[in-house]
């Protein structure tokens, strides 16, 4: 029987679940409403019964899997050290643990940046480079950072929260405790927090219609009304792109990488807004050569996040074939 790889992309909204075997071919794939899970228990019980039944369906054995997680991951344990979101309830909980525990196999947990990027590193746009740094555009702002070859996870495993950034002190304060973070203008919840306002205020556009039928509008959206001519799009669009090109040109000066992955729904699927941030990037980094520092889309698309589990269960194998303790096993 063939044995592949696990990997498990855990998100605010939807639950990526799939297989790949060692070159990053994925074999299967599902996607799963983060809404169904309603603690802990329940969640555990949904990700592994899904492993199961996609490993049973394609006659294969899991040798190890991975997992991407928002939020504050103690990586050595596998342990979820601060989430705030739906998922709140996986707070304090050993994921690497209870999960490997259920599938007997190997299991790593990392934060879900991390993991988008470990896939980009060993299958993605991301070979072949040692300092790079990725920044993600969905519901929040995402960030990873590899230096030497190495992620960076900081002490406090809080490296990498780059949308937590403040480029606005006098802003709106968030629940991580900062002000006028990158956030607040340029991500998803952040555009819905400012469409509410306007719809508040009585401004007249698709969004605040949208947004007054009970539907909240994407990015993908924002763009739209943007492309159309609308006034609110416009201002918003024009507001994230900005927030976004101050925020890479801010780390490429701290860090000086070779390469910055953008990746993220909007990014993937939407190529103008790559685009446009990386013009503006480009109009505040004249300090450096044009091709000192690169900036490319991420490869690995809705895929990214179960390939980068994959690619993390790989970094357990070759542990265990080194005689290193795997995470979340005894020795």
């Amino acid at each position: 029987m063939q044995s592949v790889l696990a990997g498990v992309d855990v998100g605010g909204t939807r639950i990526k679940i799939g297989l790949a075997d060692r070159s990053g071919r994925l074999i299967s794939c599902a996607v799963l409403e983060t809404g169904a899970c309603n603690d802990a228990e329940n969640f555990l019980e949904i990700v592994v019964g899904e492993i199961k039944a996609q490993a049973a369906a394609a006659s294969v054995s899991i040798t190890a899997a991975g997992i991407g997680c928002p939020g504050r991951i103690d990586f050595t344990s596998g342990r979820v050290v601060w989430l705030r979101s739906k998922l709140e309830f996986l707070e304090g909980v050993p994921l690497a643990v209870r999960i490997g525990n259920r599938l007997a196999c190997p299991v790593v947990c990392d934060n879900d940046v991390n993991t988008i990027l470990a896939g980009e590193m060993r299958f993605g746009a991301g070979r072949g480079y040692r300092d790079v740094i990725a920044v993600t555009v969905g519901t929040g702002i995402g960030g990873a950072l590899v230096v030497g070859g190495c992620m960076v996870r900081g002490r406090n495993w809080a490296a990498g929260h780059f949308g937590f950034m403040s480029h606005d002190p006098k802003g709106p304060r968030h629940i991580c405790g900062n002000s006028g973070i990158v956030e607040e203008y340029a991500s998803q919840s952040g555009i819905l927090r400012q469409v509410r306002r306007a719809f508040e205020a009585g401004e007249v556009s698709p969004l605040t219609e949208s947004f007054a039928r009970g539907k909240e509008p994407g990015l993908q959206e924002l763009f739209q009304a943007a492309e159309a001519g609308d006034t609110l799009g416009s201002r918003l669009a024009e507001r994230l792109t900005s927030e976004l090109g101050v925020l890479i040109a801010n780390l490429v000066y701290a860090l000086d990488p070779e390469l910055v992955l953008l990746g993220g729904g909007i990014i993937n699927h939407v190529p103008s807004v790559f685009d446009a941030v990386r013009r503006e990037v480009a109009g505040r980094l004249d300090f450096l050569a044009p091709v000192a520092t690169m900036i490319l889309p991420m490869s690995l698309l809705d895929a990214a996040g179960v390939l980068g589990g994959a690619a993390l269960a790989m970094d357990v194998i070759n542990q265990r074939e080194q005689g290193i303790c795997a995470l979340g096993e005894e020795r």
